[in-house]
């Protein structure tokens, strides 16, 4: 008999559950954990059949998550996983609860529930349990090769893919890693309590209203990202806080697809739904941070107190940021799988608490709004919105967000625009205490006006559009992202992250302000397109509006 996956080193070919690409060894892993008799019975949690409420001694309450839930069993290997009980089933410990407890209390009840070394509470944390399919197995449907098909896809299966480093930093190969969370679960948190000698008696509801209160902080790991919220958190009516209304859409981010062949599930039946796309909340911490990165790095050359001083507003392995972003999602966001890759349209609210440093972080909220947006390939216009007939034969390109913020500045021309880039760059000199700009040479999107330049004209429609798709400016790196010299005979494959940035802001009058941001600090991926894509620009009447116009 094999050693189970679960069992093994995780070394190259040995066994490697954590990179994306080793799909075998993943999926026959969940196989055996998923399904381990290989009878197709993927086993539930008897709590399914309970009632919520005080039982005896117990009381139950149970609670539907909007996103993702994780948390890590600490087991000293390379996928981060929950920890297991019988049957395979996850569960998050009593230990964990108890720390949510003991962060919402006040001394009194921290003491009464919580205990101390000296006495034990009287309320025992027996844990949290998912209740109904906690595999989140879905089927989606497909094309291949001419034919429609239909996909098993288990949503547990997680992932992780750091983009920093290549997009903001330096040309570099990033791996992606998978791990496990729980796609919107109903969990069912179980409390008990055999003190009764206290004085003071057990209130169940204000151990549920407890509860509650510790989940708006979120449970589990990766709450920055948006993963253990449940209800709105305390900072959303705080004056500290900036408050974004948004509508968007673009492409989505597509789930891992892991496959495990059963015949049946629990109800005898293969279930219905769409189960590869999915919006993630975390793209707005993503990409603040992102952009915090580079405007910092355009007027300090010091990586070290770049990456700090980033860590300080957004956090780090070792310590919690600053700001706090929430999405309160207004509608369920629509997936549509009908072309060659899928898109998400969806509309709510990001709420960024920033209690230090208002004022600059709002001006970076309205910097990542007005120049690209948020999500799966920001860096282009929505070619749904904005190139209908190259979209309807190809892969679907960009995003476009539509959104209101009171505290923004008016931004409807093209002076706006470089008063407010402006502004905000003698603004990051202020925040670093820098007198002198001198931009981080060897990072690839430093924001600095030797580095960058802005080009923007008011328009009805899309003027520089088609540039993107014209030869040859399709086959440079910069742009199309493809090394063209790679293979001569072979499409190839997109190895390059854009230098160039292009949006459509929605102004006043049913207008766009068209920005086309080039970065030319590093003329290597150019090759000899930089001056031709320059000229194409100012020909369609794009004019330079920040920055330096390179020679």
């Amino acid at each position: 008999m094999e050693v189970p996956r679960m069992y093994r080193a995780q070394w190259e070919e040995r066994c490697q559950l954590q990179f994306v690409p080793k799909t075998e060894d993943r999926d026959e892993w969940l196989k055996e954990w998923i399904d381990p008799e290989g009878n197709g019975n993927v086993y539930q949690h008897s709590l399914v059949s309970k009632p919520e409420g005080i039982i005896g001694s117990t009381y139950r309450i149970r609670i539907k998550f909007p996103y993702r839930v994780f948390t890590n069993s600490g087991q000293d290997d390379s996928i981060q996983r929950p920890p297991f009980g019988k049957k395979g089933i996850p569960f998050i410990s009593g230990s964990s609860l108890k720390g949510l407890f003991r962060r919402v209390c006040n001394d009194e009840d921290k003491l009464f529930y919580c205990g101390s070394p000296d006495k034990p509470g009287c309320l025992r944390f027996n844990g949290a349990y998912p209740i109904g399919d906690w595999t989140g197995k879905v089927r989606f449907p497909i094309i291949r090769n001419g034919e429609r098909l239909s996909e098993t896809c288990y949503t547990i299966l997680d992932i992780a893919h750091p983009q920093q480093e290549k997009q903001v930093e330096r040309q570099e190969t990033t791996n992606a890693n998978t791990f496990i969370s729980l796609f919107e679960p109903t969990l069912v948190f179980e409390f008990s309590s055999n003190d009764n000698n206290s004085d003071r008696k057990i209130d169940w509801q204000e151990v549920k209203k407890l509860l509650e209160t510790a989940l708006k902080q979120g449970i589990g790991g990766k709450t920055s990202n948006g993963y253990g919220i449940s209800g709105k958190p305390d900072f959303v009516t705080f004056p500290e806080t900036i408050h974004l209304s948004l509508s968007g859409s673009g492409v989505s981010s597509t789930l891992l697809k892991g496959k495990v062949d059963l015949p049946r599930n629990w109800f005898g039946n293969e279930p219905q739904g769409q189960g590869k796309s999915e919006f993630r909340p975390n793209i707005f911490k993503a990409s603040l941070r992102s952009h915090v990165s580079r405007l910092f790095a355009g007027v300090c050359h010091d990586e070290q107190l770049v990456k700090q001083k980033t860590d300080e507003l957004f956090g780090s392995s070792d310590n919690l940021g600053e700001v706090k972003i929430f999405w309160e999602q207004q509608r369920k966001p629509h997936h549509n799988s009908g072309g060659k890759n899928p898109t998400y349209s969806t509309q709510g609210i990001v709420h960024i608490y920033a209690p230090k440093n208002k004022l600059f972080l709002q001006q970076v909220v309205q910097f990542a709004y007005v120049m690209g947006g948020f999500g799966k390939t920001w860096r282009r216009v929505s070619h749904e919105h904005f190139f209908r007939s190259y979209h309807q034969n190809n892969f679907a390109i960009g995003c476009h967000w539509i959104g209101t913020c009171t505290s923004f500045e008016p931004i409807n021309s093209r002076q706006n625009l470089t008063d407010f880039l402006e502004k905000l760059y003698k603004n990051c000199q202020q925040y670093l205490s820098i007198d002198s700009p001198i931009f981080l040479g060897e990072w690839r999107e430093a924001w600095h006006p030797q580095r960058v330049a802005i080009y923007s004209q008011v328009v009805a429609q899309s003027q520089a559009i088609e540039l993107f798709h014209q030869d040859p400016f399709k086959h440079t790196p910069a742009i199309g992202g493809r090394n063209p010299s790679r293979d001569e005979n072979k499409k190839s494959k997109l190895e390059f992250v854009s230098s160039v940035w292009h949006r459509m802001l929605p102004i006043n009058g049913n207008k766009y302000l068209e920005i086309v941001t080039v970065f030319h600090g590093d003329r290597t991926p150019w090759r000899d397109q930089l001056i031709p894509f320059i000229n194409s620009l100012k020909h369609r009447g794009l004019q330079l509006s920040w920055g330096q116009e390179p020679k």
